[in-house]
């Protein structure tokens, strides 16, 4: 029985320290409070609706402002359901048979969000995501801030688990590249790097 209960403290430990992490402690879709999409994510209670989803997908929609949805939606413990419905819907929007012809096919902004996305629906392991990140970082030839800022968060979660100083580094070399077109609120990149910014000492 005491066996058990220590079992249990630590994991309840490790999913405290887990949930305080580049991922799910940088809340910056307050900053877009005033968009109707971030309004609709906000009422919505975690549900990715076909509205939703929709916008997520729409390449034409400012990616921002879909990093902001996904950041309203928030995380989850298995994301199952939310992951595998906009799996689906990618794949027919974009004509994709399965889900390495679907990052071929997306763009380096809705392929960020997707990316985002994932990796949102299950933080405990990124691996996927952050592949799919650089593959967005690959294609961003508009040098999108927005799709390498959220690509370097995907990876300080990473290394959270075996490198702090790397955490603050990751993003903190994206904040500093003046070659990126900043198309993201300075409030909203201000919320993120209060996070982060914990960081620096290491």
């Amino acid at each position: 029985m005491n066996r058990l209960i220590s079992l249990l403290v630590m994991a309840l430990a490790a999913l405290a320290a887990w949930a305080d992490s580049p991922l799910t402690s940088t809340h910056f879709a307050d900053t877009y409070a005033d968009e109707q999409m971030v309004q609709l994510a906000a009422a919505s209670e975690g549900e990715l609706s076909p509205a939703l989803m929709n916008f997520l997908a729409d390449a034409d929609a400012p990616v921002d402002v879909r990093l902001a949805v996904v950041n309203k939606l928030g995380w989850n413990f298995d994301g199952k359901t939310t992951i595998d419905d906009f799996n689906a819907y990618l794949k027919q929007r974009y004509n994709a048979k399965d889900e390495d012809e679907l990052a071929r096919r997306l763009n380096a902004k809705t392929l960020a969000v997707y990316a985002y996305i994932r990796a949102m629906a299950n933080y405990f392991n990124v691996n996927q995501a952050s592949q799919l990140a650089h593959m967005a970082l690959d294609k961003n030839s508009d040098n999108s801030f927005s799709v390498a800022f959220i690509a370097s968060l995907i990876d300080a979660q990473i290394y959270l688990d075996s490198d702090w100083a790397m955490v603050y580094k990751v993003v903190a070399d994206v904040l500093a590249d003046d070659t990126l077109n900043r198309d993201m609120r300075p409030a909203a990149i201000d919320a993120v790097m209060e996070y982060i910014n914990l960081y620096k000492d290491y």
